[in-house]
């Protein structure tokens, strides 16, 4: 039976300020070009839900799974590099008890390309960590339509496979605790301090990073509101039976 994770080491000043601002988040790699990367991207996203949804985020974080709390966050994004070190004891509990208690993690292997790399960085990472069964998303997924109507769901680069739970079930309220993908989408969210992209994308350009923003902005929507629009196809029939 795994062990509960220690308590976090935040004052209650800063426990304060985590509960009253919802953040996108991170795990920081060490790799700092990637992490930079990785924060330009969710603040990019961050500026478009707040652009184009009602939901009010702060400025993203970078974290260590070792040293922080991580039921603050509704997402953390994970980008996969080679070399990464694996978590440690204390990492693994407070990843597997951020995905049993709602949390998503997204991993990205940043490159269709080199799949097999890829796949072997990520086996490594997130050894002992509880990954459920993973599957292709369907295209009824409710991640396909939280916010947006989507087909594809490209980053910097497109064509590569996205994996989710293979079953949403009603546990963590029908969100999906892990989703896998290789297109880099944080890359094709970058923006500059001017709101400049900071990466090409390929080969779609602007119609793809476009693409790309509205699959965030179904991230974010989808890990917030749970399965509220799942939900929304079964409103005819409950009515129904009310009388209504």
């Amino acid at each position: 039976q795994e062990t509960a994770a220690p308590a976090t080491d935040m004052s209650d000043e800063a426990i304060i300020e985590a509960v009253g601002v919802t953040r996108l988040a991170f795990i920081a790699t060490g790799d700092d070009e990637v992490d930079a990367t990785t924060m330009a991207g969710l603040q990019g996203l961050t500026l478009i839900l707040h652009q184009r949804t009602a939901a009010e985020l702060g400025t993203p974080v970078a974290i260590h799974p070792d040293r922080d709390e991580l039921a603050f966050y509704p997402i953390l994004y994970w980008a996969v590099t080679q070399g990464q070190s694996p978590l440690d004891e204390t990492g693994r509990n407070r990843i597997n008890e951020f995905m049993r208690n709602g949390g998503m993690l997204v991993f990205d292997l940043r490159d269709p390309g080199v799949t097999g790399l890829g796949a072997s960085a990520l086996q490594t990472m997130t050894a002992g960590l509880d990954i459920p069964p993973l599957t292709p998303l369907p295209a009824e997924h409710v991640l396909a339509r939280t916010f947006y109507l989507l087909r594809e769901f490209p980053g910097r680069w497109s064509g590569g496979t996205v994996w989710v739970e293979r079953a949403e079930g009603r546990v963590n309220d029908g969100v999906a605790s892990v989703v896998v993908g290789s297109n880099d989408w944080a890359a094709a969210w970058a923006t500059d301090e001017l709101g400049r992209p900071m990466f090409p994308v390929v080969p779609g350009g602007d119609r793809q990073r476009e693409f790309a923003f509205r699959f965030g902005v179904n991230l974010a929507m989808y890990a917030l509101t749970g399965n509220y629009k799942s939900d929304q196809v079964h409103i005819p029939s409950i009515l129904e039976r009310l009388g209504q």
